[in-house]
């Protein structure tokens, strides 16, 4: 395998390799702590646009920028590869995002990345441990227990049945972006192979069901607003994000899905500022223990 091409190889990178996973890990976490905000900025309360819209922009665009990608790939794509696309659709691609923008109409922000990005680790470690005989160490797992503790406690209690339904929305796209870790790391897809197949077959599969169904909002909406989400949804989350996140698994291997915790570090600040969100002292004190489990399971 070679490691340019961003598939997994050693489990204890060289120290060049760990600093390149960290900044695409730290690239893409960052990308997705401000989706969460900018998301909710869109289909919260007084927002205009839909969650189908915004899954629309996002693959719309992100499959049409890498369609020349993929159909310059076809003939080095072998049915296993197809397979994995497939898995990784389901995992990272439309019905992924069509769950968590669903959610944030009924959780806030803030718990949102939380609960998703902060339980990804846990659910990524598992499965790892169940299908790759992963065995984390004990730093690995005092950090997993910091992240959990942490992403309870930002997450905090529910208040009514829809927030407990959105919670439950955002917990099941934990468990398919973890098990779609689990399977990039023994795929011998690289990061933008992997990506292109997320984007394209996002783009084939969910357009038509979304035009057909005539729910776009989109000329309702601010043409500023139409241009902000279709570049951060269609550009840096479908496309440079996921690159980055793909490609540090194949440097890092495990270690990447750990920096999914600091999604809601991330997301928690940017609130401030733009939603209004405060987080209280109880909340500064989770986002120190998500980022203290980050740095002991990354190191462990």
């Amino acid at each position: 395998m070679r490691p340019e091409d961003g598939r997994a190889t050693a489990e204890a990178p060289s120290g060049r390799r760990l600093a390149e996973g960290v900044a695409f890990a730290l690239l893409a976490v960052s990308l997705w702590g401000g989706w969460f905000v900018i998301t909710r900025r869109a289909v919260g309360a007084g927002g205009v646009l839909g969650p189908a819209d915004l899954v629309a922009l996002r693959f719309g665009i992100g499959g049409l920028l890498l369609l020349p990608v993929l159909l310059l790939r076809l003939r080095g794509l072998d049915r296993r590869a197809y397979l994995d696309g497939a898995v990784l659709y389901v995992a990272q691609g439309a019905p992924f995002a069509l769950l968590i923008s669903i959610a944030l109409r009924y959780a806030p922000a803030g718990h949102g990345a939380a609960l998703t990005p902060g339980t990804m680790p846990l659910f990524a470690a598992l499965l790892g441990a169940l299908v790759l005989g992963d065995r984390p160490g004990r730093l690995a797992l005092a950090g997993l227990g910091l992240i959990a503790a942490g992403a309870l406690t930002l997450a905090g209690g529910f208040r009514d049945a829809d927030e407990l339904f959105g919670y439950g929305l955002l917990l099941t796209a934990a468990f398919l972006w973890a098990a779609g870790t689990v399977r990039m790391r023994r795929s011998r897809l690289t990061a933008l192979e992997a990506t292109a197949l997320i984007c394209v077959g996002s783009l084939v599969t969910y357009i038509p069901v979304y035009l057909a169904s005539g729910l776009s909002r989109l000329l309702e909406a601010a043409p500023a607003e139409v241009a902000l989400q279709a570049l951060y949804q269609g550009v840096l989350v479908s496309v440079v994000a996921l690159v980055a996140f793909n490609r540090s698994l194949g440097l890092i291997g495990r270690r990447t899905p750990a920096f999914t915790a600091l999604v809601p570090v991330i997301a928690t600040i940017l609130a401030i500022p733009v939603l209004g969100e405060v987080p209280d002292p109880l909340h500064v004190g989770a986002i120190l223990a998500i980022g203290a489990g980050v740095l002991l399971t990354t190191r462990g």
